[in-house]
């Protein structure tokens, strides 16, 4: 009986090739697409999966509510304290050692820069599943003259012919001190599908002194421990640490990391919830529209295969064999269409994963065949339950008159799907051109300081940066063919500042004002381009402006719109003025104002932050970078020249150097792979509309093909007929679009509301997606018509 039905159906494929051969390219696309956005969603879904006790892991975040800032380094000031909160069982720190210290290494004569190095606690194994390859890593972790390095890290350093058992025993020289490292274990590269990242572990016992937030903490609790109560005792320890009642702090389970809020100071660059619900909607779409195609062209299909649907019940076929018989059909169909998607996904795939910047695993086929011949039987059968029942219905004796006609319900039903196609294409296009919009209108705004033309030096040691040869350093940089200014920061500007400021105010002495604090040394506002509006640029020539540890007093620069709540009148009030302030290890300091300027924004233009005080001659943890202002950024030789300078000068291997341009757009460069994919979505839709209209007109224009002909003999012209013809499928665009504008407005305003600032929802996109779905339709429509109107009445009409 099933070698039946598969013979039946593949003689009907053959019989109706165009049906055929629409609905498999229509299924195949849908399904193609369906698969490789599955297939991230299942990676970004994935992080921390393999991580041992996941689900009783957290992180601690620090919320500023005065600001609404939010920092995930905190001081391990208190260690001993959070071990007591009942329910807390442990807790582990993290601290990228780069923001404290230099972490260059010679190996023999060769200088090399540590990649990712961070400081850990000998219990690291029971946050993070590592790999250990060869030696003992909770012994590296315990004891400070050792060092761990993972595969990749040991091969840079060591040669590609290093093996790990050969690696243990090597030494390491730290230049900063001329301390030797032992490498004493070395484990596999941890998955891309983490959010932790480090090539290189030390032991963190020489940092536990620090009394700065520069530790990535976590917390283990105990099952069923009610981690609000945790949040609130960590609160009330770290509050009265740093005598600031207006902080809260939340734990963060690590399973929520990759897609919860992106901070500066992440080991890695997460994901976005917002991206994956996005590319969900957009798969489920497509192949919505592709399964819709499909039921329509079997409902329009249906009177062609009447007769035989008569004969099969007249020779005693039941309804529901005759059910069975259409139901296989769909499914083989279906089946086809799997394979063909698979083929496509497999020679999509590297194209994709270039699109969306993920290294995607390979698929596992021998897994992966069983889940998707799954699905497209269940796509089969969704598909191909109503044509099934509708066909199977069919009366006999009709049938065979050639009497038979289409009931309103089935009219109804492929107008309703027609509806629901047009509707979720015009959406799907007003959803792409709004995205779009919205990215260019992020790039275009203003952050107050100059993006291009400037050189950005990563990684650099703190003490150079900030240490007694400073001076002379940028004076040297600035002496090069080409450089005209250069400045020292201890952090990030397309990122986050690393750092709070928080000025004492005697209105209110309990509750300061959190600022952004960024430790610069050399010209910020000449380098930076900021607007001045009163005072003068960091100097040397001012002994005074580089703050003194000892005296815990130097020079600021603050912006324009805290000047109120500091109590002056206007920029030139504040110049000379001294405000007392605490930041990182600093907690009685002074800062004289030399400069007011307006505000900048760090990191992203949608990224509400605090606003920046710099502070010459200081630096409190962070990136340490050197930005270097030149004539021609996109000079290779100046980029050479400054290249050589400094790893002669500094003997630092390799030297990172980037356009500072190129950050800033990095900063969009998800939203941007994003909006390319809707693009490509809405691309994929017009496609599938196309061929859905196409084969949907095509046999309306065979089944009224008389009627054409008579209109013609009556006078009619080629216009008319195409308008008349095109009308109802013009109409269910408009009905379409009545209901997809509503809806598509209300989605995407609260999508918009997530951004600081937005563009407004203009009636143009809304009416450009309706039109060119609506101009499809009716260019589709047209040129079948027209070809149909071309054939002369007499030869259709020659039999009647």
């Amino acid at each position: 009986m099933l070698a039946s039905y598969v013979t039946t159906a593949l003689r009907s494929f053959a019989q109706h090739k165009q049906h055929a051969l629409l609905s498999l390219s229509g299924l195949s696309l849908g399904m193609a697409m369906m698969m490789l956005i599955g297939l991230f969603i299942q990676h970004e879904l994935s992080f921390e999966q393999g991580q041992p006790d996941q689900q009783n892991h957290y992180r601690l975040v620090m919320h500023a509510q005065e600001n609404g800032n939010e920092y995930i380094l905190t001081t391990p000031r208190a260690h001993q304290q959070l071990l007591d909160i009942p329910g807390v069982e442990s807790v582990f720190y993290l601290l990228k050692t780069q923001m404290v210290s230099d972490d260059k290494v010679a190996i023999g004569n060769n200088a090399f820069q540590l990649a990712a190095n961070y400081a850990a606690t000998p219990n690291l194994a029971n946050l993070v599943n590592i790999d250990v390859l060869a030696g003992d890593l909770a012994t590296t972790l315990n004891t400070p003259e050792k060092i761990a390095l993972s595969r990749s890290e040991a091969t840079r350093l060591f040669g590609a012919f290093a093996t790990p058992d050969k690696v243990i025993g090597r030494t390491l020289k730290l230049q900063r001190n001329n301390r030797l490292l032992m490498v004493s274990a070395v484990f596999s590269d941890l998955p891309v599908n983490s959010h932790f990242y480090f090539h290189s572990l030390t032991s963190i016992e020489p940092f536990m002194g620090i009394r700065g937030n520069v530790m990535h903490t976590y917390v283990a609790l105990l099952p069923n421990t009610n981690m609000e109560l945790v949040a609130q005792s960590a609160t009330e320890i770290y509050a009265q640490i740093w005598q600031w009642q207006n902080i809260h702090y939340w734990l963060q389970p690590i399973k929520d990391i990759h897609l919860g809020p992106n901070f500066a100071q992440d080991m890695k660059v997460g994901g976005d919830a917002t991206s994956v619900a996005i590319c969900a909607v957009m798969a489920l779409v497509l192949l919505i529209i592709s399964c819709v195609n499909y039921v329509n062209f079997s409902v329009a299909q249906s009177s062609n295969r009447a007769k035989e649907i008569g004969v099969r019940k007249a020779m005693g076929a039941t309804r529901a064999q005759l059910i069975t018989q259409f139901m296989s059909e769909s499914i083989l169909l279906a089946w086809f269409a799997m394979l063909v998607a698979c083929v496509l996904v497999e020679l999509f795939l590297p194209s994709f994963m270039q699109l969306i910047g993920r290294p995607l695993p390979a698929l596992d086929w021998p897994i992966w065949l069983g889940q998707v011949f799954a699905l497209a039987t269940g796509i089969g059968v969704l598909s191909g339950l109503y044509p099934s029942m509708y066909m199977a219905g069919f009366n006999t004796k009709a049938t065979l008159n050639g009497e038979l006609k289409q009931g309103r319900q089935g009219v109804w039903i492929r107008k309703a799907l027609l509806l629901l196609q047009m509707g979720l294409s015009v959406g799907l296009l007003i959803s792409a051109m709004m995205l779009s919009k919205q990215l260019h209108f992020l790039h275009s705004l203003p952050v107050n300081y100059q993006k291009s033309q400037q050189l950005v030096i990563n990684n650099m040691p703190q003490k150079v940066l900030y240490g007694e040869q400073s001076a002379s350093l940028l004076a040297s940089i600035e002496s090069i063919p080409g450089m005209t200014a250069s400045v020292a920061m201890d952090f990030s500007i397309t990122q986050s500042t690393n750092a709070g400021l928080f000025v004492k105010l005697p209105q209110t002495p309990d509750t300061p004002l959190s600022l952004s604090f960024a430790g610069v040394h050399g010209k910020v506002v000449e380098t930076l381009g900021l607007t001045l509006l009163a005072g003068r640029d960091f100097s040397d020539e001012f002994a005074s402006d580089r703050f003194n540890r000892d005296t815990e007093q130097g020079s600021i620069i603050v912006p324009e719109s805290v000047l109120n709540t500091l109590g002056f009148s206007s920029p030139e009030d504040a110049i000379g003025k001294p405000i007392s302030f605490f930041a990182g290890p600093f907690s009685n300091a002074t800062g004289i104002i030399v400069g007011v300027v307006k505000d900048i924004k760090v990191g992203p233009v949608n990224h509400h932050g605090a606003p920046v005080v710099f502070v010459n001659g200081l630096g409190v943890g962070g990136t340490y970078s050197l930005l270097v202002k030149v004539e021609s950024p996109n000079d290779a030789q100046l980029k050479l020249d400054l290249q050589n300078f400094v790893k002669a000068r500094l003997n630092i291997a390799p030297v990172d150097i980037s356009l500072l341009e190129d950050d800033y757009q990095a900063l969009y460069r998800e939203q941007q792979k994003l909006s390319e994919v809707v693009a490509i979505g809405g691309f994929i839709s017009l496609i599938l509309i196309l061929m859905g209209v196409f084969g949907l007109t095509n046999f309306i224009v065979k089944q009224r093909q008389k009627e054409v002909a008579i209109r013609k003999v009556l006078g009619a012209s080629r216009l008319g007929i195409i308008n008349g013809l095109a009308k109802e499928l013009m109409l269910l665009v408009l009905f379409g679009c009545v209901i997809a504008w509503p809806i598509c407005f209300l989605i995407l305003s609260d999508w918009l509301a997530s951004f600081e600032q937005s563009v407004t929802q203009s009636i143009w996109v809304y009416m450009v997606a309706s039109l060119l779905i609506s101009l499809i339709t009716w260019l589709t429509v047209a040129g079948l018509t027209f070809k149909a109107a071309s054939i002369r009445p007499a030869q259709i009409l020659r039999y009647e």
